[in-house]
């Protein structure tokens, strides 16, 4: 009996580390095999296209010349081209993301003590 209440803990650490050791193995083999061209996922869901990649860092096209820099570690997992939420390839591309129209610039803020504003001068405190 007292065999079995030491070997449950031990048995369950063991499994804890092999299981944790298959999933950094999975991640480094991910990294290794990222490159120039492929769609991926981040670890925060967005969906992109790698354009260059060093060893720390990747930069990501997440539509038609909207380019961001992310921490490769980022990175969660490789997207197949036609998969829910990939990107579309070429002439579709452009068609895919319409253009966003111009906005009237906002009219500014008014200052405090200027009618319109709710803020009370400060003399008035």
């Amino acid at each position: 009996m007292d065999l079995i209440l030491f070997a449950l803990p031990v048995l369950l650490l063991v499994f804890l580390f092999t299981s944790q050791r298959k999933r950094q193995r999975a991640v480094e083999q991910l990294q290794a095999s990222l490159q120039p061209g492929q769609q991926i996922v981040t670890t925060s869901g967005l969906f992109a296209r790698i354009v260059e990649m060093d060893d720390a860092v990747a930069v990501l096209e997440v539509a038609p010349g909207q380019r961001v820099r992310w921490d490769r570690r980022a990175i969660g997992g490789v997207v197949a081209d036609g998969a829910p939420g990939a990107l579309p390839a070429g002439a579709e591309a452009e068609r895919a993301v319409p253009p966003v129209p111009p906005q009237p610039p906002a009219p500014p803020a008014p200052r405090p003590g200027e009618s319109g504003s709710t803020a009370r001068p400060a003399d008035e405190i």
